[in-house]
């Protein structure tokens, strides 16, 4: 039934994406950047649309995420206030995670260290590489050469200084000078409160990492997924409540804009997990120390928050 979609489709490719002027110099600095999906082809037949648009950012530092968040109702309520109905409408379709990026030869090799829903972790994708023009492709390595992915790369929006460029791990949290509960960015209340403290009367830690990834386009990616969750074994329409709530609670996903001037430091969300947030920004004044960040402003509600990164050591992008 979709064969001859399919036909005007790969018609109209070959000259949309250059594929008769393809190219194998896929190397490491042509990939830096933040890239949106715009064809997904699986088993020869077009996927994308209807899936929604997949953003995935390479950062220079051998750190990458994805995110795949299609539009969704605005309910600005709790997770666990939300019916399974509602829950559905805001989790179906997204998908998303976060790792570490390799290249060798025409193969990019991405390590999925954390995903948006529960399980899959550790676990590593294969991909040929190339480019048709301007236009970057992966592809299967198998026999099929599927599935078949292309991408166009976001227009740079440079920040005044690349003092914050990198990938920063927040390891602690107060808002308020009191231990924060994990969160999906600075006054999403997340199920369980923080654990443990750094040092007498210090910031918390949270009880799962917020990555984010600032990258030298100006674009950066956020992420707070933590690891161990199990998946529930079932479709996500056969979810209960508490299904919801085990795989997605303290789950957090973000990407956008971010810009820097003097010490100010403020982030755009073009795309959040919680359609609420879309279209939202948070900023504080920001230090450095080394490899440390500080970062200190308001909530939404108007809370005081404190928060320390560290910077993640770059990794080598070149395959073994």
């Amino acid at each position: 039934m979709r064969a001859a979609p399919f036909l005007v489709f790969s018609l109209l490719s070959s000259a949309a994406f250059g594929q008769t002027t393809s190219s194998p110099t896929c190397t490491a600095p042509r990939l830096v950047g933040t890239w949106e999906r715009i064809s997904l082809l699986r088993n020869a037949l077009s996927v994308q649309p209807p899936d929604a648009p997949l953003f995935v950012k390479f950062g220079s530092d051998g750190h990458w995420s994805m995110m795949e968040m299609p539009e969704r109702p605005k309910i600005d309520k709790p997770l666990e206030q939300l019916t399974a109905k509602e829950l559905f409408k805001r989790f179906d379709s997204v998908d998303g995670g976060y790792g570490t990026w390799t290249i060798k030869g025409d193969v990019v090799t991405r390590r999925h260290l954390v995903n948006i829903g529960a399980g899959g972790e550790n676990n590593s994708q294969d991909r040929s590489c190339l480019f048709e023009n301007e236009i970057l492709a992966l592809i299967g390595v198998n026999s099929g050469r599927t599935p078949q992915a292309r991408f166009r790369r976001l227009t740079p929006q440079p920040p005044k200084s690349n003092a914050l460029v990198g990938t920063w791990e927040r390891t602690a949290l107060t808002i308020d000078g009191k231990p924060a509960f994990a969160d999906g960015g600075f006054g999403a209340a997340a199920p369980e409160p923080v654990a443990s403290t750094l040092g007498k009367g210090g910031p918390a830690a949270p009880s799962a990492a917020q990555i984010v990834i600032l990258g030298e386009d100006g674009w950066f990616s956020q992420t707070q997924l933590p690891t161990g969750r199990k998946p529930a074994g079932k479709p996500l329409e056969q979810f209960a409540v508490d299904d919801y709530l085990k795989t997605y609670g303290g789950v957090a996903a973000s990407r956008g804009t971010y810009t820097v001037e003097n010490n100010l430091f403020t982030r755009k969300h073009v795309d959040h997990i919680d359609p609420n947030l879309v279209g939202s920004e948070e900023g504080g004044q920001f230090s450095i120390e080394g490899d440390v960040m500080t970062l200190r402003g308001a909530t939404r509600t108007g809370a005081k928050f404190d928060a320390r990164y560290q910077r993640l050591k770059p990794l080598s992008t070149a395959g073994q």
